[in-house]
């Protein structure tokens, strides 16, 4: 039987913060969670793993206690890749929603390769939005994930990515003046 490590935080804002000096041992192997920022799916995590029992404010909480709202579609795909064994770095505040590192990648020594922006199914996105976030992640060496929620809760992660047309690619490009390609 798996023995369960009781963890003491309070809420600090949109964050959480470790409230005594066991709780912030007990999360010292925890690297690199900061034990005065934990992200609220940080510490949904750490309830859902079952390795503690959280307490916040005094008070035991359960997972949708500790999340805020608009979190349990940005939670569930933390589970998803941590599952898949990836490091993944929650964003607040920020036109994108996690940041996450390759399962070879050590977080506290490498840059992420991954910029996640979680998309509800019936919600779109703007283009602009989308172009500015493919070229920031392509300015940063990293890879802009979608991540797709259906109503339904399934999950699909697509690519998004530039290409520069090249030479051979012209032909379908040019279009003329009447709708259809050249060539017609």
């Amino acid at each position: 039987m798996k023995s369960v490590k009781i963890l003491k935080v309070k809420s600090v804002g949109d964050f959480y913060a470790i409230e005594d000096d066991l709780s912030r041992l007990l999360l010292s192997d925890k690297k690199p969670l900061d034990p005065d920022k934990i992200d609220p799916i940080e510490l949904a995590y750490l309830i859902y793993v079952g390795d503690f029992k959280v307490y916040v404010d005094g008070k035991q909480a359960s997972i949708t206690d500790v999340l805020h709202s608009g979190d349990l579609e940005r939670f569930v795909v933390y589970l998803d890749l941590r599952n898949r064994g990836l490091y993944v770095k929650p964003v607040r505040d920020g036109k994108i929603d996690m940041l996450v590192w390759d399962k070879k990648k050590n977080a506290l020594s490498s840059n992420p390769q991954y910029m996640i922006k979680i998309l509800d199914e019936g919600k779109g996105i703007k283009t602009t939005e989308l172009l500015e976030l493919t070229d920031y992640a392509e300015k940063n060496r990293m890879r802009l994930i979608l991540a797709l929620l259906s109503s339904e809760g399934t999950l699909t992660y697509y690519r998004a990515f530039t290409i520069e047309p090249t030479q051979r690619d012209a032909g379908w490009l040019k279009v003329r003046q009447g709708g259809e390609p050249k060539g017609s």
